[in-house]
């Protein structure tokens, strides 16, 4: 697990992400939530598309899956879910 700043930029957070994302698809069972993950590692792969927009609509629909299959996570599972989402956190200093 590696360290991210507030000021890192696009390709560490992409980077880190997809490493979450790997381990989380390691250890899920749920196939709707691999899905999910899967669609958003292979676009975060890509980079067509600036990391944060990826990575705010992937914790939109993730969220929306959980609740909608009423999917239960690990304790584990939980923990890395929450590193992802921490990712989407860029503070602006102006």
């Amino acid at each position: 697990m590696v360290e991210i700043n507030w000021f890192s930029g696009g390709k560490e957070r992409r980077d880190e992400a997809v490493t979450i994302i790997d381990e989380l698809l390691s250890n899920l069972t749920n196939p709707d939530l691999k899905k999910v993950l899967l669609s958003y590692r292979e676009e975060l792969k890509k980079q067509e598309i600036a990391t944060p927009f990826i990575l705010s609509r992937m914790n939109l629909a993730l969220s929306q899956k959980l609740i909608e299959k009423n999917i239960r996570l690990s304790e584990v599972q939980s923990n890395q879910l929450k590193r992802l989402r921490g990712l989407s956190n860029i503070r602006y200093i102006f």
